[in-house]
Protein backbone atom coordinates (compact mmCIF):
# COMPACT_ATOMS: atom_id res chain seq x y z
CA UNK A 1 0.00 0.00 0.00
CA UNK A 2 2.41 2.44 1.22
CA UNK A 3 4.72 1.49 -2.37
CA UNK A 4 1.23 2.15 -4.26
CA UNK A 5 0.96 5.79 -2.58
CA UNK A 6 4.16 6.44 -3.36
CA UNK A 7 4.34 6.09 -6.81
CA UNK A 8 0.59 8.05 -7.30
CA UNK A 9 2.70 10.74 -5.52
CA UNK A 10 6.03 10.40 -8.43
CA UNK A 11 3.79 10.48 -11.08
CA UNK A 12 1.86 13.16 -9.78
CA UNK A 13 4.73 15.38 -9.35
CA UNK A 14 6.25 14.08 -12.61
CA UNK A 15 2.90 15.26 -14.35
CA UNK A 16 3.06 18.88 -12.97
CA UNK A 17 6.55 18.95 -13.70
CA UNK A 18 6.15 18.20 -17.32
CA UNK A 19 2.96 20.69 -17.12
CA UNK A 20 5.30 23.37 -15.77
CA UNK A 21 7.65 22.90 -18.59
CA UNK A 22 4.92 23.04 -20.75
CA UNK A 23 3.68 26.14 -19.83
CA UNK A 24 6.96 28.15 -19.23
CA UNK A 25 7.88 26.81 -22.84
CA UNK A 26 4.50 28.64 -24.17
CA UNK A 27 5.00 31.49 -22.36
CA UNK A 28 8.61 31.77 -23.67
CA UNK A 29 7.31 31.22 -26.83
CA UNK A 30 4.41 34.15 -26.36
CA UNK A 31 7.16 36.52 -25.24
CA UNK A 32 9.90 36.10 -27.21
CA UNK A 33 6.93 36.65 -30.56
CA UNK A 34 5.26 39.08 -28.86
CA UNK A 35 6.37 41.32 -31.78
CA UNK A 36 6.64 40.09 -34.74
CA UNK A 37 9.99 40.71 -36.96
CA UNK A 38 9.44 42.10 -40.34
CA UNK A 39 10.00 39.78 -42.76
CA UNK A 40 13.29 40.43 -45.32
CA UNK A 41 12.19 40.27 -48.81
CA UNK A 42 14.04 40.86 -51.97
CA UNK A 43 13.74 44.00 -54.36
CA UNK A 44 11.16 42.68 -57.08
CA UNK A 45 12.70 45.25 -59.20
CA UNK A 46 9.72 47.46 -59.20
CA UNK A 47 11.68 50.39 -57.75
CA UNK A 48 14.25 52.71 -59.02
CA UNK A 49 16.74 53.03 -56.48
CA UNK A 50 16.87 50.54 -53.68
CA UNK A 51 20.31 51.56 -52.63
CA UNK A 52 19.26 55.00 -50.93
CA UNK A 53 16.62 53.34 -49.44
CA UNK A 54 17.23 53.87 -45.28
CA UNK A 55 15.44 52.52 -42.35
CA UNK A 56 12.71 54.55 -40.42
CA UNK A 57 13.66 55.43 -37.14
CA UNK A 58 10.27 54.79 -35.78
CA UNK A 59 8.51 52.78 -37.69
CA UNK A 60 9.54 49.17 -38.05
CA UNK A 61 10.29 47.45 -41.05
CA UNK A 62 10.15 50.80 -43.03
CA UNK A 63 12.41 51.63 -45.49
CA UNK A 64 12.44 54.94 -47.73
CA UNK A 65 14.14 58.02 -49.82
CA UNK A 66 13.12 60.55 -50.73
CA UNK A 67 14.01 62.59 -53.94
CA UNK A 68 16.12 66.08 -52.51
CA UNK A 69 14.08 69.68 -51.92
CA UNK A 70 11.30 67.57 -52.91
CA UNK A 71 8.38 69.62 -51.06
CA UNK A 72 5.70 67.56 -50.51
CA UNK A 73 3.30 70.16 -49.57
CA UNK A 74 3.28 71.14 -53.17
CA UNK A 75 0.63 68.41 -54.05
CA UNK A 76 -2.83 68.71 -53.11
CA UNK A 77 -3.94 65.14 -54.54
CA UNK A 78 -3.36 61.64 -54.78
CA UNK A 79 -3.67 59.09 -57.55
CA UNK A 80 -3.56 55.58 -56.60
CA UNK A 81 -2.76 53.52 -59.17
CA UNK A 82 -3.95 49.77 -58.76
CA UNK A 83 -1.76 47.53 -56.84
CA UNK A 84 0.86 45.80 -58.89
CA UNK A 85 2.03 41.68 -57.57
CA UNK A 86 5.30 41.43 -57.43
CA UNK A 87 5.70 38.08 -55.41
CA UNK A 88 8.21 35.66 -56.66
CA UNK A 89 6.83 32.10 -57.89
CA UNK A 90 8.67 30.25 -55.03
CA UNK A 91 7.00 32.76 -52.33
CA UNK A 92 3.33 31.63 -53.64
CA UNK A 93 3.13 28.09 -51.98
CA UNK A 94 0.96 29.25 -49.79
CA UNK A 95 -1.43 30.96 -51.99
CA UNK A 96 -4.18 29.96 -53.83
CA UNK A 97 -5.17 31.15 -57.47
CA UNK A 98 -5.95 34.34 -57.40
CA UNK A 99 -5.22 34.91 -53.88
CA UNK A 100 -2.77 37.62 -54.28
CA UNK A 101 -4.65 40.04 -57.25
CA UNK A 102 -7.86 39.51 -54.41
CA UNK A 103 -5.54 41.11 -51.84
CA UNK A 104 -3.64 43.55 -53.70
CA UNK A 105 -7.02 45.18 -54.40
CA UNK A 106 -8.00 45.00 -50.60
CA UNK A 107 -4.90 46.74 -49.91
CA UNK A 108 -5.46 49.39 -52.46
CA UNK A 109 -9.45 49.76 -51.03
CA UNK A 110 -8.06 50.00 -47.52
CA UNK A 111 -5.51 52.81 -48.69
CA UNK A 112 -8.82 54.71 -50.35
CA UNK A 113 -10.88 54.15 -47.77
CA UNK A 114 -8.55 55.94 -45.25
CA UNK A 115 -7.66 58.86 -47.50
CA UNK A 116 -11.35 59.50 -48.12
CA UNK A 117 -12.38 62.72 -46.34
CA UNK A 118 -9.04 63.52 -45.28
CA UNK A 119 -6.76 63.99 -48.65
CA UNK A 120 -8.40 64.50 -51.56
CA UNK A 121 -7.89 61.16 -54.47
CA UNK A 122 -7.59 62.29 -58.42
CA UNK A 123 -8.51 60.69 -61.04
CA UNK A 124 -6.39 61.35 -63.31
CA UNK A 125 -3.11 63.01 -63.86
CA UNK A 126 -2.61 67.31 -63.06
CA UNK A 127 -0.41 69.83 -61.47
CA UNK A 128 0.32 69.18 -58.05
CA UNK A 129 -1.25 65.87 -57.80
CA UNK A 130 1.11 63.04 -56.42
CA UNK A 131 0.92 59.47 -58.27
CA UNK A 132 1.32 56.84 -55.97
CA UNK A 133 2.32 53.04 -57.34
CA UNK A 134 2.68 50.30 -55.30
CA UNK A 135 3.99 46.59 -55.54
CA UNK A 136 2.49 43.81 -52.78
CA UNK A 137 6.25 41.82 -53.25
CA UNK A 138 5.70 39.21 -50.35
CA UNK A 139 2.59 37.66 -48.82
CA UNK A 140 2.04 34.58 -46.35
CA UNK A 141 -1.27 33.83 -44.93
CA UNK A 142 -1.67 32.36 -41.50
CA UNK A 143 -2.69 28.66 -41.47
CA UNK A 144 -5.12 28.08 -39.19
CA UNK A 145 -5.27 24.21 -38.64
CA UNK A 146 -1.48 24.54 -37.84
CA UNK A 147 -2.21 26.85 -35.16
CA UNK A 148 -5.16 24.57 -33.61
CA UNK A 149 -2.33 21.55 -33.37
CA UNK A 150 0.45 23.69 -31.98
CA UNK A 151 -2.29 25.24 -29.17
CA UNK A 152 -3.03 21.60 -28.76
CA UNK A 153 0.33 20.98 -27.64
CA UNK A 154 2.05 23.72 -26.72
CA UNK A 155 -0.70 25.86 -25.50
CA UNK A 156 0.70 28.52 -27.91
CA UNK A 157 -0.22 29.35 -31.68
CA UNK A 158 2.92 29.36 -34.23
CA UNK A 159 2.12 30.43 -37.75
CA UNK A 160 1.17 34.04 -38.14
CA UNK A 161 0.76 36.13 -41.29
CA UNK A 162 3.61 38.52 -43.67
CA UNK A 163 3.12 40.70 -46.55
CA UNK A 164 5.09 43.42 -47.89
CA UNK A 165 4.83 46.30 -50.08
CA UNK A 166 7.03 48.33 -52.59
CA UNK A 167 5.63 51.83 -53.03
CA UNK A 168 6.75 55.14 -55.57
CA UNK A 169 5.39 58.70 -55.22
CA UNK A 170 6.08 60.41 -58.89
CA UNK A 171 5.10 63.97 -60.08
CA UNK A 172 1.64 62.74 -62.20
CA UNK A 173 2.80 64.99 -64.86
CA UNK A 174 6.72 64.96 -65.08
CA UNK A 175 6.64 61.65 -63.92
CA UNK A 176 9.84 62.92 -61.88
CA UNK A 177 10.02 59.77 -58.74
CA UNK A 178 9.83 62.29 -55.80
CA UNK A 179 10.51 59.14 -53.41
CA UNK A 180 10.18 55.40 -52.47
CA UNK A 181 9.59 52.88 -50.32
CA UNK A 182 9.55 49.61 -48.63
CA UNK A 183 7.48 48.07 -45.95
CA UNK A 184 7.06 45.12 -44.57
CA UNK A 185 4.97 43.60 -41.24
CA UNK A 186 5.10 39.88 -39.67
CA UNK A 187 2.20 39.39 -37.26
CA UNK A 188 2.24 38.15 -33.59
CA UNK A 189 1.32 35.16 -32.03
CA UNK A 190 0.19 37.48 -28.87
CA UNK A 191 -2.44 39.11 -31.76
CA UNK A 192 -4.62 35.66 -30.34
CA UNK A 193 -8.18 36.65 -32.41
CA UNK A 194 -6.18 37.07 -35.26
CA UNK A 195 -4.24 33.93 -35.72
CA UNK A 196 -7.25 31.62 -36.53
CA UNK A 197 -8.16 33.02 -39.90
CA UNK A 198 -6.03 33.31 -43.11
CA UNK A 199 -5.83 36.96 -43.92
CA UNK A 200 -6.71 38.97 -40.89
CA UNK A 201 -3.31 40.06 -39.61
CA UNK A 202 -2.39 40.79 -43.75
CA UNK A 203 -5.51 42.85 -43.63
CA UNK A 204 -4.20 44.02 -40.09
CA UNK A 205 -1.11 45.54 -41.73
CA UNK A 206 -2.55 46.86 -44.69
CA UNK A 207 -4.68 48.91 -42.08
CA UNK A 208 -1.66 49.85 -40.39
CA UNK A 209 0.04 51.20 -43.11
CA UNK A 210 -2.72 52.89 -44.95
CA UNK A 211 -3.03 55.00 -41.35
CA UNK A 212 0.94 55.90 -42.22
CA UNK A 213 0.37 56.80 -45.28
CA UNK A 214 -2.76 59.10 -44.33
CA UNK A 215 -0.92 60.97 -41.78
CA UNK A 216 2.25 61.44 -43.56
CA UNK A 217 -0.28 62.91 -46.58
CA UNK A 218 -1.91 65.11 -43.78
CA UNK A 219 1.27 66.51 -42.59
CA UNK A 220 1.25 70.70 -42.47
CA UNK A 221 -2.42 70.21 -43.91
CA UNK A 222 -5.14 71.12 -41.72
CA UNK A 223 -7.66 69.05 -40.28
CA UNK A 224 -10.82 68.05 -42.67
CA UNK A 225 -13.43 69.62 -39.91
CA UNK A 226 -10.99 72.92 -39.74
Amino acid sequence: MLRRKKGVIMRGKIFWRTAALALALSLALLWSAGCGTPPKVPPSGFLSNYQALTPDPDVDGLYWWENKGVNWQDYHALLIDEVQVRIAPQARERLEPGEAKQMAARLRSMVVKALAGNFPLAKRPAPGVLRLRAALVHLKPVRPAVNVVSSAVLMVPLDVGEAAVEAQFTDSVSKRVQGELVISNQGSIAQLTKVWTRWDQVEEAFAQWAVLLRRAMMQGRPAPSE
